[in-house]
């Protein structure tokens, strides 16, 4: 226990480089395009922003250790009936943020891809997933909630959305462009 208070903070972090290397080798292989390593660069440092914000050990007096809750949306109901409004809103909006990175990089690897927004989205929910569980067995002083799922799957959807908008948005531009238009 002592050992992983010290260096629990690392385990995140060398995970995440980890996978990272195993990824970009096995999805490189036979292929030298330099263009195609950004979006897996980026949806890779987006999964390590996300398990270093998610997965670093919490240590004070306002600790949720094995805390857990699997009833949807009843922390919301629960906090939204409460003096301070703003507290539920702020933590539903940054686990929906969280994920938006991620869900638009993703969907910029992929974009070749048929169902791309199912796709990122089910890898978001997956990902979510493995950090909620992370947080129910290690004893990272969090707590695992089901709303916290939610809103990370939704932020992966609002990604995908987003870029799919900004690659339609640069067709158009481009397109216009090619024509002499402004």
């Amino acid at each position: 226990m002592e050992l992983w208070r010290s260096f629990g903070w690392s385990v995140p972090i060398l995970l995440t480089a980890a996978t990272a290397l195993i990824m970009i080798i096995i999805t490189n292989q036979g292929r030298s395009r330099k263009r195609d390593l950004l979006p897996k660069v980026f949806t890779i440092l987006s999964i390590g922003a996300v398990c270093l914000l998610t997965l670093t050990p919490l240590d004070g007096p306002n600790i949720s250790e094995g805390q857990t809750n699997f009833d949807p949306f009843s922390n919301l109901r629960l906090n939204l009936h409460g003096p301070h409004i703003e507290v539920p809103i702020r933590n539903l909006l940054a686990n929906v943020l969280l994920f938006v990175p991620f869900g638009f990089f993703a969907a910029w690897w992929m974009k070749r891809k048929k169902a791309l927004w199912w796709k990122v989205t089910g890898a978001g929910a997956l990902l979510s997933l493995i950090i909620e569980g992370c947080q129910y067995v290690f004893p990272l002083g969090r707590a695992t909630d089901i709303d916290d799922w939610m809103m990370n799957t939704l932020g992966a959807l609002v990604g995908v959305l987003l870029f799919q908008v900004g690659q339609s948005l640069y067709r158009i531009i481009k397109n216009n462009w090619r024509r002499g238009r402004p």
